[in-house]
Order: structure tokens, then C-alpha cells, then sequence
């Protein structure tokens, strides 16, 4: 798959996010959707994870560091890092994943 549209790409939901998964061998990125209000929850995964907003803005929790994020701004989350976002305008951003979130797949595969 050297060239996708990550609009069509089917995914789940997390709460009010959508979720689009597009994995490689060892890289994932992730297209979310969220719309104003939604909340990702507390959470901590092995996973070393970079997200690139491309509209709206979100704020992040990350560790004990709190950033308000808008288009063109990339953030860096450390593998084992607890963190969390609030999307406070409607948003589209990018989760780009090392290794792969194989339970992200499964997600989709559980969608159909």
C-alpha cells in the first residue's frame, strides 16, 4: 500500500473519536477526528507516539505538562507516558505510532 487516502480508510470509534489506522511494517499513523468537547482519557501505552494537528485545537496532558496544540503543531509523547487530550474545537489530527498498535488493528477487524 505505497499511496491511501486516510478519508477512506475504514476505522472505529474511541468514545466521540474516529479512529483511521493505516500501519506499515513498524510505523502506524492514525488520521483522528474528534469533535468539539470529546475527551481522550488518561491513559499510559508502550508505544512511542508523535501527533500532528492539522485542524481545530486540542489540549494535551502529557506527563505533567499541559499544551494547547493547534494546526501545523507536532507533540511528542514518550513510550510509558500518561497523557490525555480535550479537543476544544472541532479537530483532525495525525497519531503516528512506533511500533504498531496491533490492538488498534484488531479494533478495525472486530469493526468489519
Amino acid at each position: 500500500m505505497p499511496h491511501t487516502s486516510s478519508e477512506g480508510v475504514t476505522g472505529f470509534s474511541m468514545g466521540e473519536l474516529l479512529l483511521r489506522p493505516i500501519a506499515g511494517d513498524r510505523l502506524m499513523v492514525v488520521r483522528v477526528d474528534g469533535p468539539a468537547g470529546c475527551h481522550a482519557a488518561a491513559h499510559a501505552h508502550e508505544h512511542e507516539q508523535m501527533s500532528l494537528i492539522v485542524s481545530g485545537r486540542v489540549r494535551f496532558r502529557i506527563g505533567e505538562e499541559n499544551v494547547e496544540a493547534g494546526p501545523g503543531d507536532v507533540l511528542h509523547i514518550p513510550s510509558g507516558v500518561e497523557h490525555e487530550a480535550e479537543v476544544l474545537e472541532a479537530t483532525v489530527f495525525y497519531d503516528i505510532f512506533h511500533p504498531v498498535r496491533e490492538d488498534f488493528l484488531d479494533r478495525v477487524r472486530e469493526t468489519g
